[in-house]
């Protein structure tokens, strides 16, 4: 835990960037540092107001753990065999949404258990 949160807070903060869409020219070290110290300011906050995050991490794994496992890899299935004009390969997109469909169906009742315990 000691050490991969540092590659883990990186991606976090890196991905922050981008979605702020800061120019790489401007990530320099001193805004690189002032984001950093700023970011683990609010965790810190954050971790010491919450008492009880299980609901986070059910509803997260319920839904990103769902959508990562079942429909992303069904998507991108479809898309490459379209994009490759594959048009023998339709049971196998239609296995693969069969499949990310589920996915959702499992993903919203994990999603509504996890509602329900708040």
């Amino acid at each position: 835990l000691v050490f991969s949160y540092p590659l883990a807070f990186a991606g976090c903060r890196d991905g922050l960037l981008d979605l702020l869409k800061i120019p790489t020219e401007k990530r320099t070290s001193l805004n690189l540092n002032i984001l950093t110290i700023a970011l683990l300011s609010v965790l810190t906050l954050l971790a010491s107001i919450l008492k009880d995050v299980s609901f986070v991490l059910a509803f997260g794994g319920a839904t990103l753990g769902n959508a990562l496992t079942y429909v992303y890899p069904a998507l991108m299935y479809r898309a490459v065999v379209k994009e490759q004009n594959r048009d023998d390969e339709s049971a196998g997109v239609t296995f693969a949404m069969t499949s990310a469909a589920l996915g959702i169906v499992m993903g919203a009742i994990g999603a509504k258990m996890a509602l329900k315990k708040i």
